[in-house]
């Protein structure tokens, strides 16, 4: 018994498990009074209140059986969760749903430490075979909006319920049978994802929900035909899904006390690669099998220190599973970054600092692309041009990009997309800022997504896009 609770406590925790386990559901007060041998609510109130800071059980206020046993509790109980078995779903189109609790089974110990919201559902239908789920198989669903892209999702509208694969293609979901003589359902605001299938028939599969990504929950601040823009923090956005992006093309913040509006550019070299080894495992997690990051970088830095920021970064990103391609040495034409020589005209302490930035080209598990449209937009010339690694163009100035203080120019974007991705395919930048990646993506038919934590920063990207791009004010949605 677990040294944290009394017998008595335990006692209360065995009637809770043997009523769910008998009768479907928990025990009212007016249950527990009895099978205690008590007349006080109040005592039975504090038993559950010791239990469910012991974090045992969870009660919902305001309903008179609303007591769940959480994982701790089956631990200390020694026996294996409960799951509700709650009828069953369509494996073809929407049938009406069963919610009523039929039963309950017991779960094994390992896929219990997963979760402590689940339920057992039984297939009806073929539509999903291809996948070997089957008429009559029972899966084991987590109740919850929480999904990512690929998963198979239980999904209800005002018919029923179905059990499909969500997918997330060119900036939209929908809902795909994995049988050919059933069509694709869009996803449209009527259809609520009731949860997602982690087990078939007792089979753990070797997903971890621990890592699934609420989508949908963050509205787009601007939204046109291809493009997005999220006011959000690349960190913490959840409505892109994972696995959904064919290329990412960004220029990070230097981390050189450039006065951003929401942002500080001014922290520690550690703290600074802290920071960058988070975006980017973000983005390993966003890219497609397929897909790619091209990411804008400076060489190296003297302004506190030498820091050789190329390679550092290299390292964070190779260190989290992104392959190194090549690199493109960015020749930017209008830029002198000669604040300092050191010691002048002698050998004591020169400093040597090259006026041009990198260009990292990174794949995530496989270089050659085979998945898209496979529709190409680069000319002859641009290919054998581009394909020499050494880019020379101009800068952007702060005052073409609405003000900015570190903007990039749209050549840049223009060069990464036309070279390495096809038409259609879904173009990201984790940091907005001015807008240039999303201009390219629109100009060159790309579905465009942009994430910027900033609102300034949003507009002045979204004022770029009607102006540079021809984005018509009617077809943007606040």
């Amino acid at each position: 018994m677990d040294k944290q609770i009394t017998k008595r406590q335990k006692d209360v925790l065995n009637i809770i498990y043997n009523w769910i386990k008998n009768s479907g559901f928990p025990p009212s007060f007016s249950d527990l009074k009895d099978e205690l041998g008590i007349s006080s609510n109040q005592t039975v109130l504090e038993h559950l209140k010791k239990l469910e800071k012991r974090g045992l059980i969870r009660r919902e206020e305001g309903s008179a059986r609303g007591i769940k046993i959480l994982n701790k509790g089956f631990k200390v109980l020694g026996v294996n969760q409960l799951v509700p078995v709650v009828g069953t779903t369509a494996a073809g189109s929407f049938i009406e749903a069963i919610e009523e609790i039929e039963n309950w089974e017991e779960l094994s110990g390992e896929v219990a430490k997963l979760s402590d919201d689940l339920m057992i559902v039984k297939v009806s239908g073929d539509s999903m075979i291809n996948a070997g789920i089957n008429d009559g198989d029972f899966i084991l669903i987590k109740r919850s909006k929480d999904f990512k892209n690929g998963d198979i999702v239980l999904a209800k509208d005002s018919d029923g319920t179905t059990l499909k694969r969500i997918m997330f293609e060119r900036g939209k979901y929908f809902l795909k049978p994995e049988n050919p003589k059933y069509s694709n359902i869009p996803l449209t605001d009527e259809i609520e994802i009731i949860g997602r299938m982690i087990e078939k028939n007792n089979i753990v599969t070797n997903q971890n929900i621990n890592t699934l990504k609420t989508v949908k929950s963050t509205k787009p601040y601007f939204k046109g035909d291809d493009i997005l823009i999220y006011k959000e923090d690349i960190l913490k956005i959840d409505s892109i899904p994972d696995n959904s992006v064919d290329l990412i093309i960004t220029s990070p913040p230097y981390n050189v006390d450039i006065h951003y509006n929401s942002h500080a550019d001014n922290l520690s070299y550690e703290d600074y690669l802290e920071f960058t080894q988070k975006w980017i495992r973000k983005c390993f997690d966003l890219a497609k099998s397929e897909g790619r990051f091209l990411l804008n970088i400076p060489l190296d830095k003297n302004k506190g220190g030498q820091k050789s920021v190329g390679a550092d970064i290299t390292k964070i990103a190779k260190d989290i599973g992104w392959k190194y391609h090549s690199t493109i040495i960015w020749n930017e034409g209008n830029i002198s970054r000669r604040t300092a020589w050191g010691s002048f005209m002698s050998a004591s302490a020169p400093y040597v600092i090259a006026p041009v930035e990198l260009i990292l080209v990174l794949y995530k598990d496989s270089w050659k692309k085979t998945s898209g449209s496979r529709k190409n937009d680069i000319t002859k010339q641009e290919f054998m041009d581009w394909t020499n690694g050494v880019w020379t163009f101009n800068g952007q100035s702060k005052k073409g990009a609405g003000g900015h203080p570190a903007p990039f120019p749209v050549e840049l974007p223009r060069r990464c997309i036309k070279l390495f991705s096809f038409i259609g395919d879904t173009i990201l930048d984790p940091f907005l800022g001015s807008g240039s990646t999303l201009i390219a993506s629109h100009l060159h038919k790309r579905n465009g997504i942009g994430v910027d934590i900033d609102k300034d920063y949003c507009d002045i990207a979204i004022n770029r896009l009607q102006q540079e791009a021809k984005i018509n004010q009617s077809n943007l949605l606040k």
